[in-house]
């Protein structure tokens, strides 16, 4: 099942609305199983997919694959009806096609095309099943049999440009039947879609179909026509984008050569060494407070072309961290120091990490939730793209000076940034995570999976554990080694992993004397919810998978918690 499958679908009498949108399907049908699209079919196949993508769960939530087909009565039924039919003529009218944007289509083949399959479906395609296509074109009495699907037709001329174009008029269509929803529809739509591509996103292992799919979106994202302030295109063609350049680097790492369709900055940054800098050219180096191993310094080289791999691939301000430069090695002990450039306008002061912040201002409820919110849209982003980050607590999420206030010493939540990458790995890595530091301050942050004996391989819930630990800190503002005292003295000598072990039961717990004790009544329902979440590792109970509910791609741990902070925050 599809995550946008039709609910107990009924040969029974169709609604209006319901034989309008079916039409609309048969026409993407008709465009996308099309022989000899061209060179770009696997771009164009991806911007069509986003499309059928978009208009589906737009009839999902507008009620048309219900059992009933029934249009929801809070739309205008007669604007409705418009649209679709403008977009079904659209989408079908073959000769309109060939007049206005020059795009042939022919039920025979050209005199020069060779008999072949029709390309993939491409990375979108299946996200809606041919199960749902047929389902939904034979309730509408447009085609036969379940085994029956329009005739396929041939591309006899495709010029890119001008197909652009006539998507950019699909997409119109498509958006003014998203506007027709309420506010809180279009935003629980708009997630909805976030989700399914970046479960795509991180479900498919080709490269080359990234390539396809980053342009899909970045194309789309600078079309700002989206009916939500909160577009995730820009941010997800990043995201797929550093999934190239992570799979890239993993296949080079077992021997595997490059996929052909890798060209360009991927390319390069997926081959490109660390790059080493000069290091009598680092000086006057301030070390952060609170991490003696993390500062300010400066380094009078000259900028980097080749940007190192993964930290210094370009990425969309989602993400919220610093964009690499190099490294320098010191040899006679062994170190590494990453240079990362500083986020523009430079600033006379250095960043504070998070955990010196607490007690010395005092934010509001908003404010904390907010940073909340941003702190987990940035791993997110990095977990879809494949990375885990294996060091993550508030000592490692900087807080940067406005240059304005630089002199006063405000360091608005506004924009942290994720630092302390050392530790950092690609998701499919087998390594196991590190032992036990000598700091329990560090090892409170850690899922005791990552510290114990022997210690297991570092998975995506270790680093949501960790996030759980700062989402206390925040929601308290105060220092994780204070709420846990009565628990864990971390001053103490000889703090082992039995002490620890102790940790994530009292977090979780509700009770008078636990974790979790003041949470509600300090910052609410949802955000404690969240929370709990990502210190147990498990979602709430969700509702049985079925054709009504029409989703096969189950939200993860970050994504609910995403939605659930939005929802705060609104």
């Amino acid at each position: 099942m599809d995550p946008l499958s039709l609910a107990g679908i009924g040969l029974g009498a169709a609604s209006l609305a319901f034989e309008l949108f079916a039409g609309c399907i048969k026409g993407f049908v008709l465009l996308c199983t099309a022989y000899d699209m061209g060179k770009d079919s696997s771009t164009l196949l991806c911007i069509l997919n986003l499309q059928e993508i978009q208009v589906t769960d737009w009839a999902r939530r507008a009620g048309l694959l219900s059992e009933s087909h029934s249009l929801d009565r809070r739309l205008n039924e007669t604007v409705v009806h418009a649209v679709l039919l403008d977009l079904k003529n659209l989408l079908s009218d073959t000769d309109k096609l060939k007049t206005r944007y020059k795009l042939s289509l022919s039920d025979h083949p050209p005199k020069d095309a060779s008999v072949r399959s029709p390309p993939e479906h491409g990375i979108l395609g299946s996200v809606i099943s041919w199960e749902t296509r047929n389902d939904i074109l034979l309730t509408a009495r447009l085609v036969q049999s379940r085994n029956h699907f329009p005739q396929r037709l041939w591309w006899a001329a495709v010029d890119k440009s001008k197909f652009e174009e006539y998507v950019s008029q699909i997409r119109f269509f498509v958006q003014e039947l998203w506007r027709l929803l309420d506010p809180l529809r279009q935003d629980e739509m708009a997630a909805g879609l976030q989700m399914v591509l970046s479960h795509v996103i991180g479900m498919s292992k080709k490269i080359g179909d990234w390539k396809s799919l980053q342009d899909t979106l970045s194309q789309t994202s600078n079309l700002h026509t989206e009916p939500t302030h909160r577009s995730c295109y820009p941010a997800l063609a990043s995201v797929a984008e550093i999934k190239a350049v992570t799979l890239s680097m993993d296949a080079a790492l077992h021997g595997q050569s490059l996929d052909r369709h890798l060209t360009g900055v991927d390319g390069k940054l997926a081959n490109a060494p660390m790059v080493l800098l000069p290091g009598h050219l680092l000086s006057d180096f301030v070390a952060l407070k609170s991490n003696p191993e993390m500062g300010v310094a400066r380094y009078d080289g000259n900028t980097v072309e080749d940007l190192a791999r993964l930290l210094g691939a370009p990425k969309h301000p989602s993400f919220r961290s610093l964009r690499c430069q190099g490294l320098v090695r010191y040899l006679e002990d062994s170190k590494a120091a990453f240079i990362f450039e500083l986020p523009e306008p430079h600033e006379t002061q250095p960043p504070r990490p998070l955990r010196t912040l607490f007690g010395s201002i005092s934010p509001s409820v908003t404010d904390r939730l907010r940073l909340a919110l941003q702190i987990t849209e940035s791993l997110r982003y990095f977990h879809t793209a494949g990375w885990l980050h294996k060091d993550l607590r508030s000592q490692n999420i900087l807080l940067f000076p406005f240059a304005e206030a630089a002199t006063s010493s405000i360091y608005p939540l506004t924009r942290p940034t994720l630092a302390g990458f050392a530790y950092s790995r690609v998701e499919s890595s087998p390594e196991v995570s590190e032992q036990p530091s000598a700091d329990p301050q560090r090892d409170i942050y850690r899922h005791l999976g990552a510290i114990g004996d022997p210690a297991l391989s570092f998975t995506a819930a270790k680093d949501i554990f960790a996030l759980g630990t700062v989402m206390l800190e925040i929601s308290e503002w105060r220092l994780l080694e204070s709420l846990i005292a009565k628990i864990v003295d971390v001053e103490k000598a000889n703090v082992g992993l039995t002490d620890v072990s102790r940790l994530k039961p009292f977090l979780l717990d509700g009770g008078p004397k636990g974790g979790l004790a003041t949470l509600k009544s300090g910052i609410g329902d949802i955000y404690t919810s969240v929370t709990k979440m990502m210190l147990s590792g498990a979602l709430p109970e969700q509702p049985a998978v079925t054709k009504e509910s029409g989703e096969i791609f189950l939200p993860n741990i970050l994504d609910v918690a995403v939605q659930e902070l939005i929802r705060c925050l609104i």
